[in-house]
């Protein structure tokens, strides 16, 4: 059930993350078990009811927000295996993606995952800039055309089997070629993973903080929430440990809300205002009828 390459092109394996393992993001949660999980779990009876499985979801938003981490919980959730295909790794080997296709038909009823769609299959002429002189997160290098169109027909090759439950990831929706998103039998629902907004922040902060075990009793998630503003989950973990390396220096036994405060000083948050703006005025302007089930 367990499988690596020597370099993560793909990984084949049962999944062992939970819902309970990714902080905040409780309306997302539900609409990837209700477009993943669910209809793994009860395809005969979607199909009897006449609503049609979707053939498959891209997920799509903001680097450390957790997307790997909701598909592969999603697997855990329908009880089936969990095929890992890396976006980036991927470039410039052919063999190794369909294969990757082969061992998640042999390995069904499975969620297949493919990270960084962009990367596999980028949009002629679209933009990366979020404001002026903003480029964050921009891929350095795409696939070719060749990779691109092989991309393309392994998808087409997965649809035939519907216990294959395809599940893509994407940093911004419109920077993917509108071949794979538009058509209705490649990826045909989307669930858009915004910026972590406070309620988020203070969920991905509390899994941190447990794990902390001097903690003293003054450090609050939800006040650190509201500090936060821009933050992902690298940085809420990266604010946890600098807080901590804080305490160290201080010779300081727990770790205090004023190692935060320091810490909170030397963290800089992912997402810049225009970034989040960005994001949001992408989703409202995106085909609504694909969000819905």
């Amino acid at each position: 059930m367990h499988r690596k390459l020597d370099k993560i092109f793909y990984e084949v394996r049962k999944p062992l993350l939970t819902w309970d393992d990714i902080g905040g993001f409780a309306e997302v949660k539900e609409l990837v078990r209700d477009m993943v999980s669910l209809p793994l779990k009860k395809p005969e009876q979607m199909e009897a009811l006449g609503l049609g499985i979707p053939a498959g979801v891209m997920l799509w938003g903001p680097l450390g927000v957790g997307i790997t981490m909701l598909a592969e919980a999603a697997a855990t959730d329908a009880g089936v295996g969990f095929v890992y295909i890396s976006g980036q790794e991927m470039l410039g080997k052919p063999e190794q993606m369909v294969n990757a296709f082969d061992d998640a038909i042999h390995e069904a009823p499975c969620v297949l995952f493919i990270s960084d769609t962009e990367w596999l299959c980028p949009r002629a002429g679209c933009s990366y800039e979020w404001g002026k002189d903003n480029f964050r997160g921009i891929p350095p290098t795409f696939a070719d055309r060749e990779l691109s169109e092989l991309f393309i027909r392994q998808i087409d090759r997965i649809m035939g089997h519907k216990d294959v439950m395809l599940v893509g990831s994407c940093y911004r929706i419109d920077t993917v070629d509108q071949a794979i998103i538009k058509e209705k039998r490649r990826f045909n629902r989307k669930i858009f993973v915004h910026p972590p907004r406070a309620i988020d922040r203070e969920g991905m902060l509390d899994i941190y903080l447990k794990k902390m075990p001097k903690l003293d009793p003054s450090v609050n998630a939800r006040d650190l929430a509201e500090l936060t503003a821009g933050y992902v989950g690298w940085d809420a973990e990266s604010l946890c440990k600098r807080a901590t390396l804080e305490a160290v220096k201080a010779d300081n036994d727990m770790v205090s809300h004023q190692d935060f405060e320091a810490a909170l000083k030397k963290i800089e948050p992912w997402l810049t205002p225009d970034m989040v703006d960005v994001y949001h005025e992408i989703m409202e302007n995106d085909c609504p009828h694909h969000y819905a089930f």
